[in-house]
């Protein structure tokens, strides 16, 4: 099993799709799925519809990290004005950033579990690689290297789930109830 591999089951757990197939063919319900948009326009990121199970349970000030493999992963967050959602791919130099486990991103959530839930009024991400942060709620850099912000993308909210579209990348103030 190669590290893409791993990471998709791992996303498969994280999502409640245990048991699907690493395609996402999975007939009740894909967790990884085509987007009708195109490939996103930096580092590897496909252009993929993520369905994060149990996501819409989410409290404002919430986020949790669904990562799909190496080169794809999301962000879904919810603050008063709904859900949203953000690459999990740094801007910088392409890795994979980390859930901060403060408002200070002094700590982060434990690895290696990119189900945790992280809890400030206004969730960060930190990437490991070179300690930009960034702030959920617009994907802005507030710490560089990176100086551009996290992409946003369209979600939807099917019975319980968000379902993150890679492929359709939208302003940062769009929230979906």
């Amino acid at each position: 099993m190669n590290r893409r591999e791993a990471l998709r089951g791992l996303a498969a757990l994280c999502a409640g799709c245990a048991g699907a197939p690493p395609n996402g063919s999975d007939t009740a319900g894909d967790c990884v799925g085509p987007s009708s948009g195109a490939t996103a326009g930096f580092c590897l990121v496909d252009a993929l519809t993520v369905r994060v199970r149990g996501a819409a349970g989410l409290a404002p000030g919430e986020a949790v990290l669904a990562v799909v493999d190496d080169a794809n992963a999301v962000i879904v967050a919810r603050d008063d004005r709904g859900y949203y959602a953000r690459s999990a791919i740094c801007t910088h130099a392409c890795c994979l950033v980390d859930l901060c486990a403060d408002a200070s991103c002094a700590q982060l959530l434990p690895p290696p579990d990119p189900c945790a839930v992280a809890g400030p009024a206004d969730p960060t991400a930190l990437c490991p690689c070179h300690g930009s942060v960034f702030r959920l709620s617009d994907g802005a850099p507030v710490v560089g290297p990176a100086t551009a912000p996290l992409p946003a993308f369209a979600v939807s909210v099917d019975t319980g789930d968000v379902v993150v579209d890679t492929g359709a990348t939208v302003s940062a103030d769009v929230r979906t109830s």
